[in-house]
C-alpha cells in the first residue's frame, strides 16, 4: 500500500519544491520592484517638486536689500510717470512699450483684432492707463522681483522687474524717437560731405565697395564685374560717382531707425544709410542690399 502511494508522495514533494521556488522568486521580484519604485519616486520628488521660475521659495533667492513690499511700492510710485513709447508691429499684434521717462519698464501686446493700426493700439493702452493701473504682489526670482502690473479690472497686463539688491526698477533703452524724418535726411546730407571710399571686397559676381564715415563703414556699394573687372576699377568707379555728387533721398522709418537712401547724380539709389531715430547717430556696419 505504501508502494502504491510512493509516486504520489514524490509528486507532492516536487510541487512543494516548485512552490517554494516561486515564493522566493516572487519575493525577489517584489523587492526589486519596490526598489525601482522607490528610485522613481525619489527622482520624481527631486524633479517635479522643484519650484518653477517665478514660484521659487526663499531657498532659491539670493541676497536682497529690499523686501516685496518695498518692491511693490517702487512700482506704485513709478506708475504716474508711465507713458506709451514707440509702438512696433509683431506677427499677431502691436508691441506697446511703457516708459517712465528713464527707459522702457515693460511692454504690452495689443492684438491686431482689437487694433488694426499702431495709433489704435496706443489709444487702447492710454485709455487703460487713464482708468488706473496698480502694482500686484511681487514674486522673488533669486535677486529679482517680478511685480505684476494690474489694470483697473485687476487683470495682469504686464510685469515690472525690480532689482532686489539695488532697489531700482529695471529698464531697457528708451524707444522715444527724438529725430524726425527731415532731421534724419539732413544728418545724412551733412555726412555725405565726409564720405570716403574704402576697399573693394570680392563678393562672387560683384565687388563690394565700402563707404566710410568717421573711419567706420556705414554703407556698401555693389558693382558688377562685367563693367569693373578688377577691384581697382570698382574703387575708381565709386570715387568718380561720389565726385559727381550724391544726395540723401526720402527716409523710411523702420521701428526705431530711419533708412535713408543714397542717390547718385543720375538719380539712381546706390545704397542706404541707417540713422537711429532715438539718438540721431549713423549706424555702422549695415549690410548691403542687392
Amino acid at each position: 500500500m505504501i508502494a502504491y502511494h510512493r509516486p504520489a508522495l514524490k509528486a507532492m514533494a516536487i510541487i512543494a519544491v516548485l512552490a517554494s521556488v516561486l515564493v522566493v522568486a516572487f519575493a525577489a521580484t517584489a523587492d526589486s520592484g519596490a526598489a525601482f519604485a522607490q528610485k522613481r519616486a525619489s527622482y520624481g520628488d527631486t524633479y517635479f517638486n522643484r519650484p518653477w521660475p517665478g514660484l521659487r521659495n526663499q531657498s532659491w533667492s539670493g541676497n536682497v536689500t529690499i523686501d516685496s513690499a518695498q518692491a511693490k511700492a517702487l512700482v506704485e510710485a513709478a506708475i504716474p510717470s508711465f507713458r506709451v513709447g514707440t509702438i512696433t508691429s509683431s506677427r499677431t499684434g502691436w508691441l506697446v512699450p511703457i516708459e517712465d521717462g528713464k527707459g522702457v519698464v515693460t511692454s504690452i501686446e495689443v492684438s491686431k483684432v482689437s487694433a488694426s493700426t499702431a495709433e489704435e493700439a496706443k489709444a487702447i493702452v492710454e485709455e487703460s492707463l487713464k482708468k488706473g493701473w496698480k502694482a500686484g504682489e511681487p514674486k522673488l526670482m533669486r535677486t529679482m522681483y517680478n511685480v505684476p502690473l494690474l489694470d483697473s479690472k485687476g487683470a495682469t497686463i504686464g510685469d515690472v522687474s525690480v532689482d532686489g539688491r539695488s532697489g531700482e526698477v529695471m529698464r531697457r533703452p528708451s524707444t522715444k524717437l527724438t529725430v524726425t524724418s527731415e532731421q534724419a535726411k539732413a544728418i545724412v546730407s551733412d555726412a555725405i560731405k565726409e564720405f570716403k571710399v574704402g576697399e573693394a571686397k570680392d563678393g562672387g559676381s560683384v565687388w563690394m565697395v565700402s563707404i566710410k564715415y568717421k573711419d567706420q563703414v556705414v554703407m556698401t556699394v555693389l558693382l558688377g564685374k562685367l563693367n569693373t573687372p578688377t577691384s581697382e576699377d570698382a574703387v575708381k568707379a565709386v570715387q568718380a560717382s561720389l565726385g559727381k555728387g550724391w544726395s540723401a533721398g526720402a527716409p523710411k522709418q523702420f521701428q526705431f531707425d530711419y533708412n535713408v537712401p543714397i542717390v547718385d547724380a543720375n538719380n539712381n539709389t546706390i545704397g542706404t544709410i541707417r540713422v537711429d531715430g532715438r539718438t540721431g547717430s549713423i549706424t555702422a556696419g549695415v549690410r548691403p542690399s542687392r
